[in-house]
């Protein structure tokens, strides 16, 4: 089965301490409905931290009270699930969450801790995740490419978004427009996984389409470039 989907990633700086002692942290920051957020699972897979973090946020609803004929405003609590995961041999968060959802996530690892700790982006344009790719050794074929400021002719400037046919194409509009890139997506070949796609839109994150089963793999192979 085909799966798509966008994980959003940061640098995380200022853990001083070993994995078993911030496992050991996180299990005490369980979830509570006094704080409306925390941890609801942690387990240490290599070297990487997998945890699930549960957050409440309050919803209001407006009820219509016949009887007293007023407008009534009601409280609903909406709970939401967070997977979260931080490889420290790379010094990485990161989640297949929202942006917004990371976001929280990352307030609640704040104050985890006592020492200060610091997220960093993570350069992530479309030009250093081709380049880096290809220490993998792995095929990649540019499919598709956006261009902030393509000029066509003197006094002819705009936004382009192309499909492409041919790779060498992208490579040399990417050398051409360097800095201007906004898009990527690439079609990848290796030897170990099949057929899959990339795209690079935002700081910080990036997608994969691909099978199921090759997600999380693909995504350990490239996080090492990072």
């Amino acid at each position: 089965m085909e799966t798509k989907k966008t994980i959003v990633f940061n640098r995380i700086i200022g853990l001083d301490s070993d994995i078993e002692s911030i496992a050991h942290v996180f299990e005490s920051k369980k979830y509570t409905e006094n704080a409306g957020i925390g941890f609801t699972y942690v387990h240490i897979e290599d070297d990487v931290i997998v945890t699930k973090v549960l957050v409440r946020i309050p919803s209001y609803l407006q009820n219509y009270n016949s009887q007293e004929n007023v407008i009534e405003k009601k409280v609903v609590n909406v709970y939401e699930e967070i997977e979260l995961l931080m490889d420290l041999r790379y010094g990485l968060i990161y989640s297949t969450s929202s942006s917004i959802k990371f976001s929280k996530a990352r307030s609640l690892l704040r104050n985890c801790f006592k020492s200060k700790v610091v997220f960093k982006n993570v350069d992530c344009s479309p030009e250093k995740v081709f380049e880096r790719i290809q220490l993998l050794n792995w095929e990649a074929f540019i499919t598709d490419l956006s261009i902030k400021k393509f000029v066509y002719k003197e006094g002819a400037i705009g936004r382009l978004s192309i499909h492409l046919e041919d790779s060498q194409v992208g490579k040399e509009l990417i050398d051409r427009y360097s800095g201007s890139i906004s898009r990527l997506t690439v079609s990848i070949e290796s030897k170990v996984f099949s057929e899959f796609f990339l795209s690079v839109a935002s700081q910080n994150s990036f997608t994969i389409r691909c099978q199921e089963s090759n997600f999380w793999p693909i995504f350990d192979a490239i996080r090492g470039k990072l």
